[in-house]
């Protein structure tokens, strides 16, 4: 029961760094469009921060409510959405606006935010995977005993 706490824990942690990550620790491209508007970074940059946000409270609320397991489902998914949806993998997009990364290799989301998401990611989404793994392995310590 421990493990599994401390990985909830982590996966938490993880998802607070994936919410910190487009802004602040390896920010986006600040530039703007020709237009005026922001690139398609930036709007990456807000989807990345929102679904840290609901790693941490998916991995949160696996932590102390019911249905664990469902939770850190949610959780490894809202994580894997952060590399899917930059990447193009899975569109998101309004009239006026796009998700993705800038084309330019040399731009700070290709060459600062995508390599950090490129190892954070898949942490966090392991973690989840083995919280899952342990939880149904360990199927005795998820109950309590009663004497």
């Amino acid at each position: 029961m421990k493990a599994q706490k401390l990985l909830l824990w982590l996966n938490a942690g993880l998802g607070a760094v994936l919410a910190l990550t487009p802004f602040i620790l390896f920010p986006v491209c600040a530039e703007l469009r020709p237009d005026g508007t922001p690139m398609k970074c930036w709007y990456s940059g807000i989807f990345i921060t929102v679904m840290g946000v609901l790693t941490v409270g998916f991995s949160l609320m696996a932590l102390w409510g019911k249905l664990p397991a469902v939770f850190a489902l949610l959780s490894a998914a809202a994580a894997l959405m952060c590399w899917l949806v930059p990447n193009g993998i899975v569109t998101i997009a309004g009239e006026t606006w796009a998700c993705g990364l800038c084309a330019d290799p040399n731009h700070a989301c290709r060459a600062v935010t995508s390599p950090a998401l490129a190892v954070i990611v898949p942490l966090a989404v392991l973690v989840s995977v083995f919280f899952l793994v342990l939880r149904f392995v360990q199927p005795d310590a998820n109950k309590k005993r009663t004497r």
